[in-house]
């Protein structure tokens, strides 16, 4: 089998069978389940988050400066700068949640949003797929934080949102790919062409 731009597969097999799924918890965000696989002779269980597509939005008040939101997320045990991100609602529209979610975390709406990239968060065991948007032409407003939120709102240059990252304080995941896509995304406009 063969990889987009022709990289070839080595020594891999066809993909396992499902023999059979078994929800095991049901939570407020996400679901567990265990799925319980075949390949070849062997036999042997997973447990997958099954967890609701997300948005990431790089919101930019000016072309050098970002919106980045701190809050505190439990699982951390710790108060983090972010990305305004969140999961979509049931049959929403990407653009529309990502406007959504820019406005309940910042109070900002945006006159123009495009989305740069989307993929897999941890698709060792999350079924979770993040969008990322740039938002441009910004006006602000008031937010509608969710009930267990507490968020404050920072604008800062690029630089010094890279600057955060290398002493350490960003250490969100999304966050530093955001950046690094805003990046590339910047650096490709520049020259007229857009990341495929």
């Amino acid at each position: 089998m063969a990889f987009p731009g022709g990289v070839q597969e080595s020594g891999m097999s066809e993909n396992p069978t499902l023999v059979s799924s078994t929800e095991i918890f049901k939570g407020k965000v996400f679901t567990v389940r265990r799925d319980r696989l075949r390949t070849g002779e062997k036999t042997y269980d997973l447990d997958i988050v099954e967890h609701a597509q997300s948005y990431a939005v790089m919101a930019r008040p000016s072309p050098g400066e970002v919106l980045l939101v701190k809050q505190y997320r439990h699982a951390a045990s710790a108060d983090l700068w972010e990305f305004p991100a969140g999961s979509a609602d049931e049959d929403e529209d990407p653009k529309t949640g990502a406007l959504r979610e820019l406005r309940e975390e910042t109070g900002y709406s945006a006159g123009r949003i495009e989305q740069i990239y989307a993929g897999y968060l941890t698709p060792g065991f999350c079924t979770e797929f993040m969008r990322f948007f740039v938002a441009d032409d910004l006006q602000a407003g008031a937010t509608q934080f969710d009930e267990d939120e507490d968020i404050q709102t920072r604008c800062i240059s690029i630089d010094e949102a890279f600057a955060m990252l290398r002493r350490g304080e960003i250490t969100d995941a999304k966050t530093a790919l955001g950046l690094l896509l805003l990046t590339a995304h910047s650096c490709g406009s520049a020259r007229g062409e857009l990341p495929g």
